[in-house]
C-alpha cells in the first residue's frame, strides 16, 4: 500500500495560523423605499405647472410682441395729426410810408413781442414818447430764410422812418408771418412739432424736476420716485408729485386710454420698458413735449408745450422765461384745474409750487424764486384766429382743396403763405363791424345790417384781407364768398371799357341820357335813372361819373348787347349767367369776391387777372409742394385799360363818390359806386395805388334799405382808408395811352386860357388833333 503524503503538524507554538478564506453571504438587496405623498404631489403639480406656465408663456410673449409692434410703429411712423398752418404774410415795414406809432405797437403785440426796458433780446420791444425800437425775429417762408435784425423806427408827421442801431437809415424791413390759422378738417387736435434742439434747456430742467427727477437714469419706471413722490404729496398734504415718470405719462396720452384699470396699469409699465429699450432718452422727452395735453379748445384739444405757449402767451416758446414755464409745467397735473384763462389765481398757485420745488432741489436762488412768485400771469388777448382770419381762412381752404387731399391738409402738418396783410386784415374787419354798427343806428330797420369786404393787392392780386360778416364772432356764414348778389352801377366801368377798346368812342363821346323802351319779346322795358329824371345828351365821362342808367343803355345800344356779356366774361366773370337788357344795368348776380376779381385786370392794367390767395405749399422738410400762379389774361391792352381806370377816377371828383374825395382831398384814386333796385343791395370799389377793395351792404332777408352805395359801402371804405393809410394812384399812363385837355363842348384840345375844359384820358390816336386858342377880340 502506499503512503499518503500528509503535512506534518507543528507543535510550536510560533507558527502563524493558517489563514482560511470564508466565502461571505451575498449582500441583501434594500427593498426600495416609496416617496411619500407630500413629494409626490410637488412632482405632479412642478411638472404641470411648468407645462402650463409654457403653454401660458407663448401668449404673453404673442401680447408682448404685439406691444412691441405698437410702440415702434406709431413712435417711427407718423406719430400725430398735426393740422397744416396758415401764414399770412410779412408785414411789409417801409421808410416814408404812412404809419402811426400805435399801428406798429399793435402789431408787434399782436405778434407776440414783449415790451421792456430794452429790446436786446429777439422777440422784445422798447417804447418811448416818439419811438419803438424792436428786436424782429428771423423767419423762414416761401422765399427762403431771412435774418431778423434790431432797428429803431419813428414817426415824424406820420411817415415811418427806419434806423439802424447806429443810426444808418435803413429803407425796408419785415415783421414775419403770422400763424393766422390751422385747416384741421378731421383733426381734433391743435399741435406744433418740436425737435429736441427746440426744447429749451430750461423748460426739460423744470419739467424733470417736477414730473420726473430720475427721468435720465431710470429705465421706464422708477420706485424711487413712487416712494419720493409718495413723500412730497404728504409734506405738502395734496397731490403735488406723480408717481409716474414720463415715459409712463407719454405711454398713457399716446397709446393708452385714462380709464383706471390694473389691466391697463401693466400695460403702461411693459410699454414703458419697450420705449425705453427701443428709443433714447432724447427722442422719448421730444415725443413727450409734443404730446402732453395742456387744454380743451372747444372740440379741440391743446397738445403739446409749443401749441400752448402760442395760444396762452402769444410767442415761441423759446421767449418765455422761468415763470411762464412753471406755469406750463404745473398744467400737466390739472389741464382744466390750472388753466390760468379760467382759473387764474388756482394756476398761479400751482406756478408757484413748481418754482417752490425747483428751490428745494436747489435748481432756483430763494430770492429769485421770491421775484418770480410775484409775477403776474400775463396771458395774451382772447384767441382771435377765428373770428378776424375765419373768413379768410375759409377761401383758403376752398382753394387747396383744388390740389390737396383734404386728409392731407388736416393731418401732414403742411406749412401754407398767404397774400393776407394783418394790418389790412384788422382794418377792413374794424372798418365794416364799426361803420355799419354806426349805420344801422339811423334807421331801426337796418339793425341787422350784414356786409361783406374784399382788399387785393392792385399790382399783383394777392388778397390782402376778407371780412364776410359785419358780426364780432365768427358765424360760419362767409358773405365774401356766398352773399351773390346783383351788382347794379358796379357792372358799368366793364362795359366803358369795351366801348373805348373799340376805338369808337372816347371819354368825350356824347351819348343820349333819356328814356327808351326796349321790347323784350312780348313784354317792354323801361329803365329809369335813379333820380328818375332825363339829363340829356352827356359825354362819357359823365355818364359813369354820375351813373346813368339811361345814358349807359344808350351806349349799349350801340355797342350791341352782347358785346356786355362778352366784357364781363373777358374780365373774369365764372358764374353762369342769362344775358338780358337789364344785365347792361347790374342784374347779375356775383359775389363780393368774384366783384373783385372782376375789377382786378382793370386795376392792375392786365397785370393780374386773378386773385391770389395761397402763394405756397411747403412740406415738414420745407420743400415748396406748390406754388400757385395767380397772374392771367385778358384781352384788352394796358392802354384800354389804362384809360378805363382815369374815367373812374373821375367818379370821386364829379360823381358819385365825392363824399370819399372831400374826406382825402388830397388823395387820387379811382371809384364806383353801385346801387340795385329799391336799394336791396349797397356796392363800392375803390382802387388807390396799393390797393382794390370792394364792399357790399345788405340786408340776408333781401329787403329794401334806406342806404345807397354812397351813403352805405363807400362810408365802410372811408373808415377802411383813415384805418390802413392809402397812396394816391399814380397818374402816368402806358405806352398807347395819353392824356389831354380838352373843351367840354367841342371835340378839340383847349389851351391854358380857355374855361370849360376838362383833362381826359385817350387810347393813343383817338384823342382830337384839332387846338382851341380861345382868344377873344372883347
Amino acid at each position: 500500500m502506499t503512503k499518503r503524503n500528509t503535512p506534518a503538524r507543528s507543535n510550536s507554538r510560533s507558527a502563524k495560523p493558517r489563514k482560511t478564506t470564508r466565502k461571505r453571504p451575498p449582500a441583501r438587496k434594500k427593498k426600495p423605499t416609496k416617496p411619500s405623498w407630500l413629494k409626490r404631489a410637488f412632482a405632479f403639480w412642478f411638472k404641470w405647472l411648468l407645462l402650463l406656465g409654457c403653454i401660458a408663456l407663448l401668449p404673453f410673449m404673442g401680447w408682448l410682441w404685439i406691444l412691441d409692434q405698437e410702440v415702434t410703429n406709431r413712435f417711427e411712423g407718423q406719430k400725430w395729426q398735426v393740422p397744416s398752418e396758415v401764414y399770412s404774410a410779412p408785414v411789409v415795414l417801409k421808410s416814408g410810408s404812412r404809419w402811426t406809432k400805435k399801428e406798429l405797437e399793435d402789431l408787434l403785440n399782436d405778434a407776440g413781442y414783449r415790451f421792456g426796458k430794452n429790446s436786446q433780446e429777439v422777440g422784445w420791444a422798447a417804447r418811448s414818447r416818439t419811438k419803438v425800437s424792436a428786436n424782429l425775429r428771423p423767419y423762414t417762408n416761401a422765399d427762403g430764410q431771412h435774418k431778423g435784425q434790431r432797428l429803431i423806427f419813428s414817426f415824424p408827421n406820420g411817415v415811418l422812418k427806419i434806423q439802424s442801431l447806429t443810426g444808418a437809415p435803413v429803407k425796408t424791413a419785415y415783421l414775419e408771418p403770422q400763424v393766422i390759422g390751422y385747416l384741421y378738417g378731421g383733426s381734433s387736435e391743435q399741435r406744433e412739432i418740436l425737435t429736441y434742439e427746440q426744447i429749451p434747456s430750461t423748460l426739460i430742467e423744470i419739467l424733470t424736476a417736477t414730473e420726473d427727477r430720475n427721468f435720465f437714469s431710470h429705465h421706464g419706471i422708477s420706485l424711487m420716485g413712487i416712494a419720493r413722490a409718495a413723500w412730497v404729496n404728504v409734506s405738502y398734504g395734496s397731490r403735488v408729485q406723480g408717481g409716474s415718470t414720463l415715459t409712463q405719462q407719454l405711454v398713457k396720452n399716446m397709446f393708452l386710454t385714462s380709464e383706471r384699470t390694473y389691466t391697463r396699469k401693466i400695460t403702461e409699465v411693459f410699454m414703458s420698458f419697450l420705449l425705453e429699450y427701443h428709443y433714447s432718452k432724447q427722442e422719448i422727452l421730444t415725443a413727450y413735449m409734443n404730446e402732453v395735453y395742456l387744454a380743451q379748445l372747444g372740440s379741440r384739444e391743446l397738445r403739446g408745450f409749443a401749441a400752448a405757449s402760442r395760444y396762452f402767451f402769444g410767442r415761441p416758446l423759446k421767449e418765455l422765461n422761468i415763470s411762464e414755464y412753471a406755469l406750463l409745467v404745473g398744467m400737466v397735473k390739472g389741464p382744466s384745474l390750472y388753466n390760468p384763462k379760467r382759473n387764474t389765481e388756482r394756476a398761479k398757485e400751482r406756478r408757484n409750487v413748481v418754482i417752490n420745488l425747483l428751490v428745494e432741489q436747489q435748481k432756483l436762488e430763494v430770492t429769485d424764486a421770491r421775484i418770480l412768485k410775484r409775477e403776474p400771469i400775463r396771458l395774451s388777448q382772447t384767441n382771435k384766429q377765428r373770428s378776424m382770419f375765419g373768413d379768410y381762412l375759409d377761401v383758403v381752404q376752398m382753394q387747396l382743396e383744388r390740389d390737396f387731399d383734404r386728409s392731407v391738409l388736416a393731418t401732414e402738418n403742411l406749412k401754407i403763405y398767404t397774400g393776407i396783410d394783418v394790418r389790412a386784415q384788422r382794418a377792413a374787419t374794424s372798418a365794416l363791424r364799426e361803420s355799419a354798427k354806426r349805420i344801422s343806428k339811423r334807421d331801426n330797420a337796418l339793425k341787422q345790417l350784414q356786409g361783406a369786404m374784399v382788399v387785393t393787392d392792385r399790382e399783383t392780386g394777392y388778397v390782402k384781407a376778407i371780412v364776410g360778416s359785419t358780426q364780432r364772432v365768427y358765424t360760419g356764414f362767409n358773405r365774401a364768398l356766398g352773399a351773390v348778389r346783383p351788382i347794379g352801377s358796379l357792372v358799368k366801368p366793364p362795359i366803358y371799357l369795351s366801348a373805348l377798346a373799340s376805338g369808337r368812342f372816347t371819354w368825350w363821346s356824347r351819348v343820349e341820357d333819356k328814356r327808351q323802351s326796349i321790347n323784350l319779346g312780348g313784354n317792354v322795358w323801361r329803365p329809369e335813372n335813379y333820380d328818375r329824371k332825363e339829363h340829356g345828351e352827356v359825354p362819357l365821362y359823365m355818364a359813369l361819373a354820375k351813373s346813368y342808367n339811361l345814358a349807359t343803355i344808350d351806349l349799349v345800344t350801340k355797342i350791341g348787347f352782347s358785346r356786355v356779356e362778352q366784357v364781363l366774361k373777358d374780365l373774369g366773370v365764372k358764374r353762369p349767367f342769362r344775358m338780358v337788357p337789364s344785365v347792361a344795368l347790374g342784374a347779375i348776380e356775383l359775389s363780393p369776391f368774384e366783384v373783385a376779381r372782376l375789377y382786378q385786370p382793370i386795376a392792375s392794367l392786365g397785370e393780374s387777372s386773378e386773385l391770389g390767395i395761397v402763394l405756397a405749399v411747403l412740406g415738414q422738410d420745407g420743400q415748396v409742394h406748390k406754388r400757385f400762379n395767380r397772374k392771367g389774361s385778358v384781352p384788352f391792352t394796358a392802354s384800354a385799360l389804362a384809360v378805363a381806370r382815369e374815367g373812374m377816377v373821375l367818379v370821386p371828383k364829379l360823381g358819385t363818390a365825392k363824399a370819399a374825395q372831400n374826406v382825402f382831398p388830397s388823395l387820387r384814386f379811382a371809384a364806383k359806386t353801385g346801387t340795385t333796385n329799391n336799394q336791396r343791395d349797397s356796392w363800392y370799389v375803390s382802387i388807390t395805388e396799393d390797393t382794390v377793395s370792394t364792399i357790399w351792404l345788405g340786408l340776408d332777408k333781401n329787403l329794401p334799405m334806406s342806404i345807397t352805395g354812397s351813403s352805405g359801402a363807400q362810408k365802410v371804405w372811408i373808415d377802411f382808408a383813415k384805418r390802413y393809410s392809402q397812396n394816391s394812384l399814380s397818374d402816368q399812363l402806358p405806352k398807347g395811352a395819353t392824356r389831354a385837355t380838352v373843351l367840354e363842348d367841342e371835340f378839340e384840345i383847349a389851351a391854358d386860357r380857355c374855361d370849360n375844359k376838362i383833362t381826359l384820358a385817350f387810347i393813343t390816336g383817338t384823342q382830337p388833333d384839332e387846338k382851341r386858342a380861345c382868344i377873344w377880340m372883347f
